[in-house]
């Protein structure tokens, strides 16, 4: 009797809630909006650990769903097969690196000092551990696995897209000789991460890495026949 008074009670306390529009979202059903982008961020958070240390190949669907809390069937709802689930994996970290770079770019400045703030930043991306790791696995299962590198090479040229597009206006303007803007900046990109330190995993300090930065952007400056404002005798470094 106690326990059908209690059940007819938490009914009626149900149907309130649900009639108001105040109502707490329910705990089952089609998650919201945010509830939904959170769950991808975990998603690709653990997908990206497990990927770093287990390599493609060795990645196990259900360890990532153990790592996010969730269900292996949920990993494959949100996204069909481990290929997917890997580029993912792979552009969401591009992709916060895109917007930051279409930041940078954004503001009107001098082009060499442009330049040097956008190798900065490169730098600093590609000797993260973090980037390092992924791009070992993307590099190392690629034989294996080549719809997946190709996968990754359409992300890097994406990733670079505002990068060109920054070089091409220069070149538009007359600041900088370069035909091929796209080449450019795949060019610039092989600069920063074709370097020894990145290559091989060695830490290097920020010192270090500001002076391979301005290095590189010595390098550029000279191959793309820089020309100064008439304002400026030499880039600042």
């Amino acid at each position: 009797m106690v326990k059908s008074s209690a059940l007819r009670a938490s009914r009626s306390a149900t149907a309130d809630a649900a009639a108001t529009v105040a109502a707490a979202p329910r705990a089952a059903g089609r998650p919201t909006q945010d509830a939904a982008a959170e769950l991808r961020e975990r998603l690709l958070n653990a997908a990206t650990q497990i990927f770093r240390a287990e390599g493609f190949g060795g990645a196990r669907v259900e360890e990532i769903a153990a790592r996010a809390g969730i269900s292996k069937t949920t990993v494959y709802r949100q996204y069909g097969t481990k290929e997917d689930l890997f580029r993912a994996a792979i552009w969401h970290g591009m992709e916060d690196l895109r917007g930051k770079i279409e930041q940078l770019l954004k503001p009107r400045r001098d082009f060499s000092k442009a330049l040097l703030v956008l190798l900065r930043t490169l730098t600093d991306h590609m000797a993260s551990t973090d980037t390092i790791e992924i791009t070992r696995v993307s590099v190392g299962e690629s034989h294996r696995f080549p719809d997946v590198a190709k996968g990754f090479l359409q992300y890097v040229n994406a990733m670079l897209e505002p990068v060109a597009n920054f070089i091409a206006s220069a070149a538009q303007g007359g600041t900088i000789s370069v035909s091929d803007a796209p080449q450019a900046a795949r060019d610039l990109l092989t600069l920063v991460a074709g370097s020894t330190e990145v290559l091989m995993g060695i830490p290097t300090t920020p010192a270090q890495r500001q002076q391979r930065a301005a290095h590189i952007q010595q390098l550029l400056l000279s191959a793309w026949r820089y020309k100064a404002p008439d304002h400026q005798d030499t880039p600042q470094t």
